[in-house]
């Protein structure tokens, strides 16, 4: 291999590293990393504000009978749905407000958002793990 194949080669090389980094500090929410929350004596508190973002980008609850409580920090109007299961719970809050609700939830990853029109696609989303 030549010496100018090596140096392409490795520009390549470091511009893949370079993609794949920024590629993954694009994931997640604003909050400026990525970060989980555990339930906290069985009930799962998540904050949205007006800024279209959760607290986090991730939460964690056990398996069972979840009890979410919602908060507002702002004066939006914001919801929160578990996507595939829309029907059996939506969250709505604003003007600094809280909404709780309780929903069963088997073992697995699911997706929460805001449905209220825009707001998913502006990052208002995040996952939840329920072991």
């Amino acid at each position: 291999m030549t010496h100018a194949n090596r140096q392409r080669r490795r520009r390549s090389v470091i511009g893949l590293v370079a993609l794949a980094g920024l590629s993954a500090s694009a994931c997640g929410g604003s909050g400026g990393g990525s970060t989980v929350v555990p339930a906290a004596d069985g009930v799962l508190r998540i904050v949205g504000d007006d800024t279209q973002d959760f607290n986090a980008d991730g939460y964690q609850i056990a398996a069972g009978e979840v009890t979410i409580e919602y908060t507002l920090d702002g004066f939006q109007e914001h919801t929160l749905v578990i996507e595939g299961r829309e029907d059996e719970m939506r969250l709505a809050v604003e003007n600094g407000g809280t909404d709780t609700g309780t929903i069963t939830l088997e073992p697995g990853r699911y997706i929460l958002y805001c449905d209220i029109a825009g707001h998913r696609i502006g990052g208002m989303e995040a996952r939840l793990l329920v072991e």
